[in-house]
């Protein structure tokens, strides 16, 4: 073999690529490496927690929160009713593909940290449900949950979640989700420090209140654009649809926790344009999904909104998400029937 070097070559080529790749364990890739999307809004949720904390105006008003996916980005204080505005605070926790796990994970954060909400709205999708998806490991166990996290949550991650774990673990650059493309047009603007939250254009649009995101919902598209995007994201997350198990214990922990600290919580199933909702029809998912969502919801004490037939508001930004503009009716409903302290069950 030594009389035949080039048979060392494979080997001299791997070793080299695992000490690379070792660079991206260094922190300045893991405490503030802010790319696009997903690392922007996982990020900010820590500063909003901070913030949240330190906020001298929730000893004075009654505090909601809200936690989900990105279809509940614009839940904001913007949609209280103008005559509750004053004794209200809203802070949006929810984020990218937001699965349950993470909902809960940031609720018990919040509460150990003394802080007391009067109201929470849990918004959930069906298709976070699905642990075919990888919504676990992407973007949750990279950008969302910390060691402690990893550990609480471990023995309910289906076995591939848990192969890719350990492969971000062996190949780090895969846990950064490196996007080269950003990265040589940072370069060659000279914008490298957009990787910084000081510096970072979408950071500050999603900083600019208290979570909610109203930037990215704020359009009406036409019937055409909606339809190709309803036959899109019907592939990608109808067409191959299994209801997994990891969830659900998780929505229940939620649940709990609201009752013990005496919480009023609305659970909602968010609204998505009429092609796409025939795909959850042909799935039955209101019985398959919903009913017990709704169900585990009631008996909790929670109470339970299905915004496909509660809300007469048509317009959307895409085939997943309803326009801002919704948003308006539909918070101003849910202060004056479930957020109202005369409110009775």
């Amino acid at each position: 073999m030594f009389s035949r070097p080039f048979l060392f070559y494979p080997l001299i080529l791997l070793a080299s690529v695992l000490i690379i790749d070792k660079i991206f364990l260094l922190p300045v890739f893991h405490k503030e490496f802010l790319q696009a999307g997903n690392s922007v809004f996982y990020h900010h949720r820590k500063v909003l927690a901070d913030r949240l904390e330190k906020d001298p105006k929730i000893k004075e008003t009654k505090l909601a929160l809200v936690f989900g996916d990105s279809r509940s980005y614009p839940f904001s204080e913007l949609g209280i009713p103008a005559e509750k505005q004053s004794s209200w605070s809203l802070y949006n926790f929810s984020g990218p593909q937001g699965i349950p796990m993470y909902s809960y994970i940031w609720l018990n954060d919040l509460l150990q940290r003394g802080i007391q909400p009067q109201f929470i709205i849990l918004s959930l999708s069906p298709e976070a449900f699905d642990d075919s998806k990888g919504f676990i490991n992407t973007p949750f166990l990279r950008l969302g949950c910390d060691s402690e996290c990893v550990d609480l949550v471990w023995q309910d991650i289906p076995w591939k979640d848990k192969y890719e774990f350990y492969l971000d673990r062996a190949f780090s650059i895969r846990s950064v989700e490196l996007n080269l493309s950003l990265f040589f047009s940072r370069l060659k603007s000279g914008k490298l420090k957009e990787y910084t939250a000081f510096y970072n254009p979408e950071y500050r649009l999603v900083n600019y209140a208290k979570g909610d995101y109203l930037m990215y919902a704020t359009t009406a598209n036409p019937t055409e654009k909606l339809e190709r995007d309803s036959k899109r994201i019907s592939a990608l997350y109808m067409k191959t649809f299994q209801l997994g198990k990891s969830q659900t214990p998780y929505v229940e922990a939620f649940l709990k926790l609201t009752r013990e600290k005496g919480i009023k919580t609305v659970v909602i199933w968010p609204k998505v344009y009429g092609k796409y909702y025939k795909e959850y029809e042909k799935h039955n998912i209101g019985n398959v999904w919903w009913a017990g969502i709704k169900n585990l919801a009631v008996s909790y004490g929670a109470s339970a909104i299905d915004m496909n037939s509660e809300s007469n508001c048509e317009l959307f930004n895409d085939a997943s998400h309803q326009s801002v503009l919704c948003f308006v009716d539909q918070t101003k409903m849910i202060w004056d029937k479930y957020a109202d302290p005369s409110f009775n069950k």
